[in-house]
């Protein structure tokens, strides 16, 4: 039993880079600062970690709310960011509903989000479990200009960490049928083009996604 060893390229396509795969940055994030009363809420609702980082612009008084992340790496960024109170989803947009409704329908909820959603768990949470849920614009995510002119040979393994990464690699790159591609979860998944198989990672996080790639590429042993 020979040792393992990565024999097929990895690339992340995504805002960031990750260590030891090799960086695609098709995104770029234009922060936002729409006017926020925080003193009108008694919760805040984060699905990225850039929806945190949009409130550098504001004052502090926003760390005080109970906050709801829709996972936990998520979360972990606001707790760095000095929020106290914080809980977090499955991952998932749709389970943010489930979490909200744990503290009743009286609370008053303000949504981070970007100008771009892939998911309508706002609306579900108002419309059927009767949460007052109000919504903010303060990132939005653009395709990265100057992304184009990396090689990515025919046996890469592609790992998409949104489906925003999706589209704008797909502005620049081809996707071939000898790409293996993992997909960050079922949400980034469903937005690749139709006929493309996707791995999906265990957890909605890069770190276990850039695992599933780097795994997938070392699968042949030497």
């Amino acid at each position: 039993m020979g040792i393992r060893r990565v024999v097929r390229p990895v690339f992340l396509v995504s805002k960031t880079p990750y260590p030891g795969v090799i960086h695609i940055p098709v995104l770029s994030i234009r922060f936002l600062t729409p006017p926020i009363d925080f003193s009108q809420y008694d919760g805040i609702v984060f699905t990225s970690k850039q929806g945190i980082e949009a409130l550098h612009n504001y004052d502090v008084e926003w760390k005080e709310l109970q906050c709801v992340c829709v996972s936990e790496p998520t979360a972990e960024h606001a707790r760095r960011a000095g929020v106290a109170n914080v809980v977090a989803g499955n991952g998932y947009g749709e389970s943010l509903s489930d979490v909200l409704g744990r503290f009743g329908t009286r609370k008053r909820w303000i949504y981070l989000r970007p100008e771009t959603v892939a998911s309508d768990w706002a609306e579900h949470a108002r419309n059927e479990k009767g949460i007052s849920v109000d919504e903010a614009i303060v990132y939005e995510t653009v395709c990265n200009a100057d992304s184009g002119g990396i090689e990515v040979p025919e046996d890469a393994v592609l790992v998409f960490t949104s489906p925003s990464s999706v589209r704008c690699y797909l502005e620049r790159y081809a996707l071939l049928d000898t790409h293996t591609v993992v997909a960050i979860g079922t949400t980034t998944e469903k937005s690749l083009p139709k006929g493309i198989a996707a791995r999906t990672s265990a957890e909605t996080s890069v770190s276990s996604a850039v695992k599933l790639a780097c795994e997938i590429a070392g699968a042949d042993k030497k």
